[in-house]
């Protein structure tokens, strides 16, 4: 029997990367600014400056994520020669990963194991799951950290004592990684009551405390660099997110109206509507099951512990909430076990076959529809698909017939081209020559280019036609580049206007 279940693992890993590859390959990816600077901040990594303070979270300048992420792309960074497609293969094993946890999570949770199995088939072709594969940002490593956290919670009250370490490790990553997880702690707090595991003795608690200061080294560092800003500023962090701060009811009632996305876009994309209606007929059924089989002890703390981690994002509501499609990034191996369990107790069973096909095939159409528009279920600018940049490099090298020639450039945010710097950098390989830059002075790390030296026979102006970029800055930058030589071609490239000027000497 183990050796069945380990095969199907395998197969489950295996198919679950080959979509995702078929997803992102080759270069169907988001390429925005804060990716950019990660990028810089993991190659200053390679090159041996070590960092401890992580990016600022949530635009509170006194609040910072861990490094977890610059460390975990440091590796295909360095490999990789800073293609973002390695880095997104890399990512994509460990979300391939995560499928297999949603896997071992609903087994350890359900003794059927058909359970299990439809959990990590919906994980294996989700739409969810498949665009964060593609998307290079610190929350993404958390659908799998996130189920690994409440697995060792899970196993420990099942008697294991390895688990309550491995939930302190994965608490620490999972927080390291995204700080709004902090609402884990509290979340602990409750399933620790709704479980009521033995208390751990004390080499336990030893490994448990190692583990967890472990894995929040860097933070804790920080905040004793940063002379505990971070603390201080925790309970007003809702009010620098980009999102609503009415009264806690209201808030709550907005989550509950409005917030069960995760179960179309896992089970059917193309229909929101039906999200509520799984999502409510998902939570009310395993209500019931609770209630009518109250007796049952197991079954009521597997009930009440899956609800936990499907409704504990709400303990996030007493800071404010997030209009960022990642704000609820911890839910989805709860909607896809919940949703799972339901479609489970169809009668007769031969439906399920059918019904589960086909949610493979809306998740496989949704996928497909997405092809080279970057993951689109996170918002992303037409300007930051790394396929539409590319082209636009390719055009820049080939239209300047070998010879040397500059770039200027409009962005998002504005003045920084941390984009192009990085783009061109990895990209110039394939040319052998780096393209002058002038737009102005640009600070490190983003001075990659070098300065324009005036004798370039043509310039080129690669404007980020975001609506986010008031046109006032488009026109001003025409402005100068007419001032520099004479328009002689316009391309377009579905989000980025590149205009080709001929200098005037």
């Amino acid at each position: 029997m183990k050796n069945k279940t380990f095969l199907l693992i395998i197969v489950i890993f295996f198919l679950a990367f080959f979509i995702r590859f078929l997803s992102v390959w080759p270069n169907n990816t988001v390429v925005g600014f804060d990716q950019a600077r990660d990028f810089f901040d993991a190659l200053k990594i390679t090159q041996g400056h070590l960092k401890i303070i992580g990016p600022t979270a949530g635009n509170n300048p006194g609040l910072h994520h861990g490094v977890a992420w610059l460390y975990f792309i440091s590796l295909p960074i360095y490999f990789g020669g800073g293609n973002p497609i390695w880095i997104v293969l890399w990512n994509s094993l460990f979300n391939a990963l995560a499928a297999v946890m949603i896997f071992i999570l609903a087994k350890a949770l359900f003794s059927d194991k058909k359970v299990a199995v439809i959990s990590a088939i919906v994980a294996i072709f989700s739409y969810y799951y498949v665009s964060y594969s593609g998307w290079l940002s610190n929350p993404t490593l958390t659908v799998l950290t996130v189920p690994i956290f409440f697995y060792g919670l899970w196993q420990y009250s099942k008697g294991k004592s390895w688990g309550l370490p491995l939930c302190f490790l994965f608490l620490g990553l999972t927080i390291q990684l995204e700080l709004f997880f902090i609402y884990l702690i509290p979340t602990f707090i409750i399933a620790w009551l709704i479980l009521r595991p033995k208390l751990p003795n004390l080499r336990t608690s030893a490994y448990c405390l190692f583990t967890l200061f472990l894995s929040l080294s860097t933070m804790i560092a920080t905040e004793i660099k940063l002379r505990f800003a971070g603390i201080k500023s925790i309970l007003t962090a809702g009010t620098f997110v980009g999102g609503k701060h009415g009264g806690f009811i209201d808030l709550i009632t907005n989550f509950l109206e409005h917030k069960w996305e995760a179960f179309h876009l896992n089970f059917w994309p193309q229909y929101h509507n039906f999200g509520l209606i799984l999502g409510v007929a998902a939570t009310l059924y395993i209500i019931g099951e609770t209630i009518f089989k109250h007796k049952n002890r197991g079954l009521v703390k597997r009930n009440l512990f899956l609800l936990l981690i499907f409704f504990s994002p709400i303990i996030m509501l007493l800071l404010g909430t997030h209009d960022a499609p990642w704000f609820l990034i911890g839910r989805p191996a709860s909607v896809i076990i919940m949703g799972s369990y339901l479609i489970s107790k169809i009668r007769p069973r031969l439906l399920i076959i059918p019904i589960v096909g086909l949610i493979i095939y809306a998740n496989l159409l949704a996928i497909k529809n997405d092809y080279g528009k970057g993951q689109t279920i996170l918002g992303p600018d037409n300007a930051a698909v790394l396929s539409q940049q590319i082209d636009v490099m390719d055009y820049t090298y080939k239209s300047s017939g070998g010879q040397m020639f500059a770039i200027n450039t409009v962005t998002n945010p504005l003045y920084i081209n941390a984009v192009w710097a990085w783009n061109y950098r990895w990209y110039s390989s394939k040319y052998g020559y780096l393209p002058g830059f002038a737009g102005g002075d640009q600070l490190p790390p983003y001075n990659v280019l070098p300065k324009a030296s005036g004798q370039e026979k043509i310039i080129y102006l690669i404007i980020d036609q975001s609506p986010r970029i008031p046109p006032i800055y488009t026109v001003n930058a025409e402005t100068w580049a007419k001032t520099k030589g004479k328009l002689v071609e316009t391309k377009d490239f579905s989000g980025i206007k590149v205009e080709k000027y001929q200098t005037i000497f």
